[in-house]
């Protein structure tokens, strides 16, 4: 056996080794991809919003409980939808725009109607935001995502929570 000949044994088993792995870091790229990872790498954010209602000066109190930190880099708009359950209509306000990211946890949001002026000065829209009709129990505020999660092929539109308003409590 030549000392040539040898040598190209080696080589093809190299390569063999070399092709091999290249394969499984494709295979885990695919599943990846694929699988169970691509669900992390795309999933709208998960948090939690708890509501406080004060019937007396008609606004509700929401808050990010909980969950994950809504940044710039991935979330477009961050809003409320408040449903008034006497008349069945609906209007859109915004808790953040891109400018007043990020939100997180402990972040608040007062959203009031014109029926109570609440600290007294002549303007009774008191809060961060208002309704143009009276809050009262039953009414409903969701609150929903609209952005790009990481890796996403586009963007999408979440509700993160629901509020219904009692007497006492969202």
């Amino acid at each position: 056996m030549s000392p040539e000949r040898g040598i190209r044994g080696l080589v093809t088993v190299e390569r063999v080794a070399v092709w091999g792995l290249a394969a499984l870091a494709v295979v885990g790229l695919v599943a990846l991809v694929v699988g169970p990872g691509a669900d992390l790498r795309t999933a709208s954010p998960s948090v939690t919003v708890d509501g406080q209602f004060d019937a007396d000066a008609g606004a509700v109190t929401l808050t990010h409980a909980g969950g994950d930190r809504l940044t710039d880099t991935s979330t477009h708009a961050l809003e409320l939808v408040v449903t008034d359950a006497d008349r069945n209509r609906s209007t859109t306000l915004t808790w953040a725009g891109a400018d007043q990211l990020p939100v997180q946890s402990g972040d608040t949001v007062v959203v009031d109607d014109p029926r109570v002026d609440s600290d007294g000065d002549g303007d009774y829209l008191d809060g961060d935001v208002s309704v143009g009709f009276y809050l009262d129990s039953g009414d409903t505020v969701t609150v929903r995502w609209t952005g790009r999660p990481l890796g996403a092929p586009g963007e999408r539109t979440t509700t993160l929570g629901t509020v219904t308003l009692g007497n006492e409590t969202g």
